[in-house]
């Protein structure tokens, strides 16, 4: 906090004594004025909307399906075999250079922003599903065996339970990632979104209400967390026992 206040107390300083131009770096006290305009507005509404919206599709679809792909491929050599080899090379593929590619395909609409989100979300939670798979202790793997476990009831009472640290992990970090592929694609070519009003008032130099728009961001990413840690602690309970 003292690092934060600090730097907040320079950086006002900076601008007020003309160190800085305030018109290209804004202000704190700026930022705080242009924050609380901002938020109550009707513009603010819709592009929040928006953007939450296709954020929240994005990590919904990407999350559902990257896991499951995750989790068949963790327990199956054969279709890891087969389709695993594939999933580097598509993920090495920059999401921003197929940004222009989805908006030709979907133009202007959510469909596009959801689309390059689940894009990256997808492949992030696959690898990170098979990865928590392989890691589950195999003595535990061979007991269940031994015990007789079918695979639905391995799958339930072994292997989700040994995996949910590696994977709310890599759900906390998608979620940031389809956050960022949503605020992308809206800077490129959108009719709205949190994004968009990024560069449109980055281009008329309202810079303050730029970093009010960031901060918009970075409580969202925040709180958020603060769920996922929550929820984390809530399934990880029978670890304290």
């Amino acid at each position: 906090m003292l690092l934060l206040v600090g730097f907040l107390a320079v950086w006002e300083t900076a601008a007020r004594s003309g160190w800085i131009d305030p018109l290209l770096f804004g202000s704190p006290t700026g930022v705080v004025t242009s924050f609380l305009e901002y938020v109550p507005s009707e513009r603010a509404s819709a592009s929040m909307t928006a953007t939450f919206g296709a954020i929240a599709i994005a990590f919904v679809i990407g999350s559902v399906t990257g896991t499951i792909a995750g989790l068949a491929l963790g327990l199956s050599r054969t279709l890891d075999g087969i389709i695993g080899p594939f999933l580097a090379p598509l993920n090495s593929v920059p999401r921003i250079a197929l940004a222009p590619l989805f908006i030709t395909w979907f133009g202007l609409t959510m469909s596009a922003k959801v689309v390059l989100a689940v894009s990256i979300v997808f492949f992030i939670l696959a690898e990170n599903a098979r990865s928590a798979v392989r890691s589950v202790d195999h003595d535990l793997m061979t007991m269940s065996r031994v015990v007789g476990l079918s695979r639905t009831a391995t799958l339930w009472k072994v292997v989700l339970p040994s995996a949910v640290p590696t994977m709310f992990a890599g759900l906390r970090l998608t979620f940031t990632y389809s956050l960022l592929g949503v605020i992308a694609s809206e800077m490129i070519a959108t009719t709205n979104g949190l994004g968009q009003d990024i560069v449109l008032y980055s281009s008329s130099y309202q810079i303050d209400t730029v970093f009010a728009i960031l901060v918009v961001l970075m409580i969202i990413a925040v709180a958020t967390n603060a769920l996922f840690s929550l929820a984390e602690r809530r399934l990880l309970v029978w670890q304290e026992v």
